[in-house]
């Protein structure tokens, strides 16, 4: 079962924020997660990411 949905925004544990673009499984199991940060794509294994914390903004 995948933790990430298409368009989360998450958190890498370099500390890059991005959002989750493609989800995939590699042959041995592994779930990981094409993430977009500024135009770049960052292919991760999914325990490298953790969700964004949501921001409030005032009316």
């Amino acid at each position: 079962m995948r933790k990430f949905s298409l368009g989360d925004v998450v958190n890498s544990d370099k500390g890059r924020r991005g959002v989750v673009r493609a989800a995939f499984k590699s042959r041995e199991g592994q779930q990981f997660y094409a993430v977009e940060k500024d135009g770049a794509m960052d292919y991760l294994e999914e325990d490298r990411l953790s969700p964004a914390p949501r921001v409030e903004l005032a009316a």
